[in-house]
């Protein structure tokens, strides 16, 4: 991600006003799990801004410049493989699967001035045959205007039935719009659907249909992780079932990134390099366990 350094330094070094109100009576706070650190990541993924599972393993890839897909060892955090796709992207920050596809999002646009937003489509039969042909998705958002251009910055997405399902990072506003796109290569019009009161930037997303499970990643404006977790859905609706989000018990200046999981209840997020003039955050691999968490919605 291409982040606001200036506004991020201004918060990790001045956080008083967010750490009073994370602690201010609030046992609650004690009880909020940890991402578990498992190891420091190669410098070769400092960008890491997308994690997923494909035959079995763990898949990486960087915000921006060449795309290169990066298999990471889930107990070193070691590359293991990488494969280079022979494109570039400018600011590439999910990656999406499937039964037949995978879909990389240039999509990023932190600025709010981007208008050549774009979705990679790649089939997985040919990225396993070394064939790497694309097909491009465009598209635009219906709703977006230049004074609330901030709003639309988005860095997470997940594929369902025949649509693509993007949660926009607002800047601004500090939740998250779900627009659905169809699947289908040409250039689109997003349909807005429904928002998420996530009370901070959404960065990352992972779903699995089986469980009705989707997973968001993010971070509030003072750079605290926190997982939004939806489930108990029907098709796709992801405004609908249980609702649940959990601030992370991760120190301050953690720009989670990317998070997959297999089965629902045991993620794998990335921690993507954050780098300003008095804080340093190496990009990491973690290891998140969100069987306890509360059983009932708690967000409106």
């Amino acid at each position: 991600m291409k982040h606001s350094a200036a506004l991020l330094l201004l918060l990790l070094l001045f956080p008083a006003a967010g750490i009073a109100q994370a602690y201010d009576g609030d046992a609650k706070y004690y009880e909020d799990p940890a991402a578990e650190h498992i190891a420091y990541l190669p410098d070769e993924v400092s960008g890491t801004s997308s994690l997923f599972f494909l035959d079995g393993c763990l898949w990486t890839c960087n915000d921006h410049g060449p795309l290169v897909l990066y298999s990471l060892d889930t107990l070193t955090g070691l590359v293991d493989t990488s494969v280079d796709l022979g494109v570039r992207v400018y600011d590439l920050e999910e990656v999406a699967l499937d039964s037949e596809y995978i879909y990389f999002g240039d999509i990023g646009d932190n600025s709010g001035s981007r208008s050549d937003l774009r979705i990679l489509r790649l089939a997985k039969a040919d990225l396993r045959r070394g064939a790497f042909r694309f097909d491009t998705i465009h598209f635009s958002y219906p709703d977006r205007s230049k004074t609330l251009a901030r709003n639309f910055d988005c860095e997470a997405f997940v594929a369902a039935g025949d649509s693509l399902y993007l949660f926009t990072k607002q800047w601004l506003a500090r939740r998250s719009v779900c627009y659905a796109l169809p699947k289908q290569p040409g250039t689109h019009i997003a349909e807005r659907r429904f928002t998420l009161h996530t009370d901070g930037l959404v960065t990352g997303a992972c779903y699995l249909p089986r469980r009705r499970t989707l997973a968001l990643i993010g971070y509030s404006l003072t750079v605290k992780p926190f997982v939004y977790l939806i489930d108990l859905f029907d098709d796709a609706r992801f405004d609908q079932g249980r609702h649940r989000r959990v601030n992370l018990a991760n120190i301050l200046g953690n720009q989670m990134e990317g998070i997959a999981t297999l089965d629902g209840i045991h993620f794998f997020i990335t921690r993507e390099t954050l780098a300003l003039r008095f804080v340093v955050r190496q990009s990491s691999l973690f290891r998140l366990d969100l069987s306890g968490m509360p059983t009932e919605s708690n967000v409106r």
